[in-house]
């Protein structure tokens, strides 16, 4: 999965070179994720590359059906148009060897660089003779209609939400869904036996079946209801007394079921359900004896097979530590594998969790901080440094082969209080000891002229290289990273604060508008790359509104969208969990850098635009002529290419090689006895890869 690339920097545009993994990923089809802001000079628009696309793609950019650009795009998709107005609407259409395609996406402009979202919020209550009020917490991010536009899923808290530490008793935790539009699409009420606060509801949110429609998957009891306003009615949800409060009069629930729901992600519906495990068992197995340890959950998607994400689901990380993957087919919710700690990894967990190939086998391993658990469930190793707060995992050090993670460590006593380790073995690679709880890290590459990222934690001042050497005294804030202006470093989001580092400090960029979440935190609703080229947006909030917040500096470096860099993508599906932690890349993308990895991917979501015939598919990667049980391709490369025709769910049912000729036709014999919707892929010796939707026989 990971590429490192020491070659120097010829030119500002980022082309792509193949990498080689052992198996081919499926991610969301997305639009071209146009997005259009008014500024004092004219219109900034950009859109996204996807990362199918090969690097010779080109993009012309209509205003009101004018064409802006003189010549062809074929470098950074951004571009400020002077003439643009607060009224116009912006199209984009791909550029394939020389020949315009359809209509890649199109968006009117924004007034502003942030965008408000108007919510629905729910009403407050009274509890223990105490009032309450509802805020938006945090998002999950997924398609949940297969429009190719990402949709957020968000977590309603009440004022009176709880870390597990704090008794008393809380207000219900709403899921609601929205579109980057602001249409709602549906709420999901959790109920009064799932309690509210940073540790207890970890979303997760997948195209898990790889119908080109996303999920949602979470923790629920007794008393929840779905989108249509039912109880639960599936498996063992079937038997419950719904009007029970299993709540302990310190507002901790130790009794009652436990159950994991899978929801519809377009209608927000109960699909099924199973009991949630591990169960509690004996509370003081946790490592207290009132309930708080016990409900410390975590949650990651992982490509465990390879193909399709899975669920992961955590309880505990203070002692003992047990984890759950669960595949969904459209059918069943079914166990994967369950992990439960024995001695060597008792307490080796964290507050959050990352996923990615550590091995470079193919399939994501679990790291937990101070451990990782394999593709399989099995333990891989543990540093023995026992449990942290705060991890970052990814392309950390581009001259250790791999991946590594920046850890800092809570217990008293052992050898570091911060470190980086290698993601494969556990190896130290160096670290700082400090005899205290060292609450707080960050690691991001803030230093053009120090190759790979800076680390910092809380303990201790300054700032240091990848290799452990310290490049600075000062200290700058130890919160989120963004990739926010035009060059290749990541700025520094704290709370709604984005800052530049200088070398010897931090200058701001710009203040975004509403607040953050998770109190002392600080932390964003959302954070991640959903919108226009490969910078990241920035979503917070105020009491009854979000505001999705883009950057308008231009780039002159194009990328596809880092959302399809599997590493990444995974960051984005853990963000939400307990304490949240910003996602980073699978490759070391920094100064110096002028290619990036091409992901072994293939696109879900052809699905959605398909007719009952097959020949009127919104994808355009491949041009095809179908005749009866024949299909014939235009191959568009000129080199060895691999074809073959599985199902939406990833089973091959043919597959050859060819010797490809650009403009060569290809006949081929769709299966028989394979009725509704087959996948045709081509993916040439380099690794560039195009798919489409075709009809079975």
């Amino acid at each position: 999965m990971n590429l490192h690339l020491k070659t120097t920097c010829l030119a500002l545009g980022l082309s792509l070179i193949s990498t080689s993994q052992a198996a081919t990923r499926y991610m969301e089809k997305l639009d071209r994720g146009v997005v259009a802001v008014k500024t004092t000079g004219g219109v900034f628009v950009s859109w996204r590359v996807l990362g199918t696309a090969p690097s010779s793609l080109g993009f012309n950019v209509y205003r009101d059906g004018t064409k802006v650009n003189s010549t062809v795009i074929t470098g950074a998709t951004n571009l400020t148009d002077a003439a643009g107005t607060a009224t116009s609407t912006y199209t984009v259409r791909p550029v394939r060897n020389g020949t315009e395609e359809a209509v890649g996406g199109s968006a009117s402009v924004w007034g502003s660089q942030s965008q408000k979202i108007t919510l629905d919020r729910p009403a407050g209550g009274t509890l223990e003779s105490i009032a309450y009020t509802y805020s938006p917490s945090d998002i999950a991010v997924g398609d949940l209609d297969g429009d190719g536009r990402w949709d957020l899923v968000v977590k309603w808290d009440p004022s009176n939400a709880k870390d597990n530490s704090q008794s008393g008793m809380t207000g219900n935790v709403y899921l609601d869904a929205y579109t980057l539009a602001g249409k709602k699409l549906w709420r999901i009420n959790l109920g009064v036996n799932i309690r509210a606060g940073a540790h207890y509801t970890q979303m997760l949110v997948g195209d898990y079946d790889n119908d080109g429609k996303a999920e949602l998957a979470c923790k629920t009891s007794a008393g929840t209801k779905d989108a249509s306003g039912a109880f639960l009615t599936k498996g063992p949800a079937a038997s419950d007394d719904d009007s029970k409060d299993y709540r302990n009069s310190g507002g901790y629930i130790l009794s009652g079921p436990e159950y994991l729901t899978i929801f519809n992600g377009a209608t927000g519906k109960e699909m099924a359900t199973v009991n949630y495990t591990p169960a509690r068992g004996t509370v003081g197995d946790w490592g207290d004896t009132y309930g708080n340890r016990l409900d410390r959950y975590l949650a990651t998607n992982a490509y465990l097979d390879g193909k399709k994400p899975s669920m992961v689901f955590q309880r505990g990380y203070y002692t003992r530590m047990a984890l759950t993957a669960y595949d969904w087919d459209g059918t069943t919710l079914k166990q994967r594998w369950a992990f439960d700690n024995n001695a060597t990894y008792k307490g080796q967990g964290n507050h959050n969790l990352s996923a990615g190939d550590v091995d470079g086998d193919g399939f994501d391993e679990i790291i937990e901080g101070a451990s990782a658990i394999d593709h399989d469930g099995k333990g891989m190793y543990t540093t023995g440094l026992g449990h942290g707060d705060a991890i970052h995992f990814g392309d950390l050090d581009p001259d250790n082969p791999g991946l590594e993670v920046w850890e800092v460590h809570e217990d008293v006593g052992v050898a570091y209080g911060h470190e980086l380790h290698d993601a494969k073995t556990g190896k130290i690679l160096w670290g700082t000891n400090y005899d205290s709880d060292n609450g707080r890290g960050m690691s991001a590459d803030i230093d053009a002229a120090s190759p790979g990222h800076e680390m910092w934690s809380s303990a201790g001042a300054g700032v240091w290289s990848c290799k452990g050497k310290q490049v600075s005294t000062a200290k700058p804030s130890v919160n989120f990273r963004a990739y926010w202006d035009g060059d290749l470093q990541d700025e520094l989001l704290d709370g709604v604060k984005m800052d530049k580092w200088t070398g010897a400090g931090t200058t701001r960029l710009i203040t975004l508008p509403g607040t953050s979440c998770n109190g002392t935190k600080a932390t964003p609703n959302f954070s991640g790359d959903i919108l226009g080229d490969w910078r990241e947006e920035v979503v917070s909030h105020d009491d009854d509104n979000l505001y999705v917040s883009t950057t308008t500096t231009s780039t002159n470096f194009r990328l596809y969208t880092l959302a399809h860099d599997p590493v990444y993508r995974l960051g984005m599906s853990w963000q939400n969990g307990a304490y949240n932690q910003p996602p980073h890349l699978g490759f070391w993308l920094g100064a110096g850098i002028d290619k990036a990895p091409i992901p072994d991917i293939q696109l879900t979501g052809q699905v959605a635009s398909i007719d009952a015939s097959g020949r009127n598919i919104g994808s355009s990667d491949l041009r095809l002529r179908f005749e009866g049980h024949n299909v014939s391709i235009a191959l568009p490369w000129a080199e060895p290419t691999t074809v073959r025709i599985s199902t939406p769910q990833g089973q091959i049912l043919s597959e050859s090689v060819h010797n490809g000729i650009t403009g060569e036709r290809l006949a081929l014999r769709i299966p028989s006895g394979r009725t509704g919707v087959l996948i045709l892929t081509v993916r040439s010796a380099s690794g560039q890869v195009a798919s489409r939707a075709i009809p079975g026989i």
